[in-house]
């Protein structure tokens, strides 16, 4: 699969399956090829629960959190992500972990257990730079609160709205715009950021490399997180296939999702 030749390993999937049940390469196999981002975070669940002490132990409790991480589900993420240092704390995941558990505390509104634990981390891992991660991830978040209250104030500064003409608009024109509407159910997401920046930087990734993609607020616990999406597809292996092409070119995971 890591070498593209994930055509042939779909086909001898249901045999090896079937040679060794239950078995951690093959539910990893089994994770890798799976096209719904739902039911491969499920396989590689029930990977980690049944063989955590497996060679692919961390890497379950990664894809797991990082599926959470990218639906914008971050205490869900979080949960998961402070496995790694526990119980997989030589991985090579560890520094990605690290950040991305940090990240998922400040978020979520624990900023003092993110602090608390920055200080645990950089006992435990001396060599990672843990002070400038959590740093910056605080940065980002001040960042993120000092635009959401900018937003606030000129939302407040509004009074009266300004009527403005209605330039009458013909028949032809309305069908034209009506043909303008997404019709498809289903879009993908890569990720969902507290800083618009961040999400910009992912959206003009995509855009370059030749997705339709744009950003969507979403508002979680009193916050506001800016969701990178794809497409309007009108079935989920429509999704799925780009979904495919997103992780091939750019190497980011996405889910299939049903509404903005």
């Amino acid at each position: 699969v890591l070498h593209g030749v994930s055509d042939s390993a779909v086909l001898s999937l249901p045999t090896i399956e079937q040679e060794y049940p239950n078995n951690a390469s093959v539910l990893f196999l089994k994770g890798l090829l799976a096209t719904d981002g739902e039911n491969a975070m499920e396989i590689f669940s029930k990977l980690y629960n049944t063989h955590p002490t497996s060679d692919y132990g961390d890497d379950a409790v990664m894809k797991v959190a990082e599926y959470y991480y990218a639906a914008g589900l971050y205490v869900q993420a979080s949960d998961w992500l402070r496995k790694m240092p526990i119980y997989y704390s030589r991985s090579e995941h560890i520094e990605r972990a690290v950040k991305l558990f940090l990240n998922s505390l400040i978020v979520s509104g624990h900023k003092d257990t993110a602090i608390f634990y920055s200080r645990v981390f950089k006992r435990q891992f001396p060599n990672l730079n843990v002070d400038g991660k959590i740093n910056e991830l605080l940065k980002e978040f001040e960042k993120s609160d000092q635009e959401e209250k900018k937003m606030i104030d000129n939302i407040s500064n509004i009074t009266t709205p300004i009527l403005q003409p209605v330039e009458e608009i013909d028949a032809i024109q309305i069908e034209d715009i009506l043909l303008q509407v997404p019709k498809g159910l289903y879009s993908l997401q890569t990720g969902a950021f507290s800083v618009r920046n961040n999400a910009e930087s992912q959206r003009i990734d995509l855009t370059i490399a030749g997705f339709n993609a744009r950003i969507t607020e979403l508002y979680r616990d009193k916050r506001v997180l800016y969701a990178v999406r794809i497409g309007y597809y009108n079935s989920k292996d429509d999704a799925r296939k780009i979904g495919s092409q997103v992780k091939t070119i750019l190497d980011f995971d996405t889910i299939v999702i049903t509404k903005d």
